[in-house]
């Protein structure tokens, strides 16, 4: 026998298919929800079928409640009612009592059947309006679960659009920050190029001005040596035309006395006292280069202008004077140290009565020479 209710209220499956974003309601809350109207819709569709079974049990009791009436109803339609006639009054009575009897168990079977009549129809009556309610109960939360699952739906749908506009405006944003960092990145990068190549162009100019400046530096610094050393040239030829002039001046001095000494060596032959020696000029002290130039120079003329030993003398005045021959100073060449002290030595005059001849010997004083080419050039052409 099928069930006339089964297909009352027929039992949905919940398929619900949520489009997976990536922002919205947390997957699994949502889950758990669905799950929760799913277990609740289950448990009334339960209910439901509980009582639509039950329903059919109550039909079945009843269905064979009215069969059962029907039976005795044949029964007793078919069977005439009993006749006490021809019985005793004893039976009679008894019978009586038993129809009586059985009168008041029809009458008790006939409420009671009518009362399970009645409460069978109370609780088919009953169960349609459970199985109303329960179908409507059933409905209700299937509308109520399909519309909260459109609002979740549609929440999650209308929360993902808004995320994801979100999420475009914060990828503009973040496209336009970029942007801008990136601008204001090459911007300093370019204030910071600039700024070294200032930096190395001021560096460079800073080395080139020192090195100018050492430039003048070391200039002024060779120009001083310069000055000085042509100060000190200067200086030292102008001692050497001093120290010049002074040999020259000495050099006259000497050939004076040189010239004069056969007349003084004539003018007393008989005293017994001898010539005065010569007076020795003072010597001084000089540079090398002086001595390299005037050497020759000091030695050299006196020997030429120094009358020999045998000057115009009258011969009766020196009768046993020796002659000796001249003597020459030898020339110092310029690169070579001169001697310590050359002299120029007059003729000695014989010895005479009086006493012996005393040799005058006129000091010349000997000066180094020098070791500059330019000092000596300096002194020749002075």
């Amino acid at each position: 026998m099928s069930d006339p209710h089964a297909e009352l209220l027929p039992l949905r499956e919940a398929t619900y298919s949520f489009e997976v974003v990536r922002k919205g309601y947390h997957r699994d809350q949502v889950a758990e929800a669905i799950e929760r109207l799913d277990a609740d819709l289950r448990v009334t569709m339960a209910d439901r079928d509980a009582a639509a079974a039950r329903s059919s049990e109550l039909a079945a009791q009843l269905s064979a409640l009215h069969q059962e009436i029907e039976g005795l109803r044949r029964k007793a339609a078919s069977a005439g009612a009993p006749t006490f006639e021809n019985m005793g009054e004893r039976i009679s009575h008894m019978l009586r009592l038993a129809e009586e009897e059985a009168a008041e168990v029809r009458r008790k079977a006939a409420e009671e059947a009518d009362a399970i009549r009645e409460r069978i129809t109370a609780e088919e009556n009953a169960s349609v309006q459970r199985q109303a309610q329960a179908g409507a109960e059933a409905e209700r939360v299937v509308a109520e679960a399909r519309h909260e699952a459109e609002q979740i739906s549609t929440k999650a749908q209308a929360r993902a659009d808004e995320l994801v506009t979100k999420a475009q405006e914060r990828v503009a944003q973040l496209d336009t920050d970029s942007q801008a960092r990136r601008t204001k990145i090459e911007e300093d990068f370019e204030i910071a190029q600039r700024a070294r190549r200032s930096e190395a162009a001021r560096l460079e100019d800073e080395r080139e001005k020192a090195s100018v400046q050492a430039a003048q530096q070391r200039t002024a610094e060779a120009a001083q040596k310069a000055a000085a050393t042509v100060a000190a040239a200067e200086e030292e030829a102008a001692a050497i035309r001093r120290l010049r002039d002074e040999l020259a001046s000495r050099l006259h001095q000497v050939r004076s006395l040189l010239g004069r000494l056969p007349e003084l060596g004539d003018a007393t032959p008989g005293s017994g006292d001898g010539p005065a020696p010569a007076k020795t000029p003072p010597t001084t002290g000089s540079t090398a280069s002086g001595t390299a130039q005037a050497g020759p120079t000091a030695t050299a003329k006196p020997a030429e202008g120094t009358p020999p030993a045998q000057a115009t003398k009258p011969a009766a005045a020196a009768p046993a004077q020796r002659t000796q021959p001249p003597t020459q100073a030898t020339p110092v060449p310029a690169g070579t140290a001169a001697p310590a002290q050359p002299s120029v030595q007059r003729p000695s005059p014989a010895p005479s009565a009086g006493g012996p001849a005393t040799a005058v010997q006129p000091a010349v004083r000997s000066v180094p020479t020098g070791s500059q080419p330019a000092q000596r050039g300096d002194a020749d052409r002075s």
